[in-house]
């Protein structure tokens, strides 16, 4: 097995006014949730330097097949749904892959 993530994926969340710290919460228990997903190398919660009232949830995964799966689980199409009453407009999502 590869001992490095060949997928990674950016979500960067804009959230509403005065909802950041609910933004960021769900996210953060998202990521847990990833943490323990088969596939996954790890994800966090991240503000850029850029952006910084913007939230980034960065996942690393083994596989595109590994994150479709757990992309395909319940409790991920929950939280889509929970977060999206909370942001400004869609997660502009990014999935890099090894060159």
């Amino acid at each position: 097995m590869n001992d490095h993530a060949g997928v990674v994926r950016i979500a960067r969340h804009q959230a509403a006014e005065g909802r950041r710290d609910e933004v960021a919460g769900l996210l953060k228990a998202a990521a847990e949730s990833m943490r323990e997903a088969p596939g996954c190398f790890g994800a966090q919660v991240m503000s850029s330097d850029r952006k910084q009232e913007q939230l980034i949830l960065v996942s690393r995964w083994q596989s595109v097949d590994a994150m479709d799966k757990y992309n395909a689980r319940p409790e991920f199409a929950g939280l889509q749904r929970d977060i999206m009453s909370s942001l400004e407009s869609a997660p502009d999502v990014e999935i890099l892959t090894t060159a």
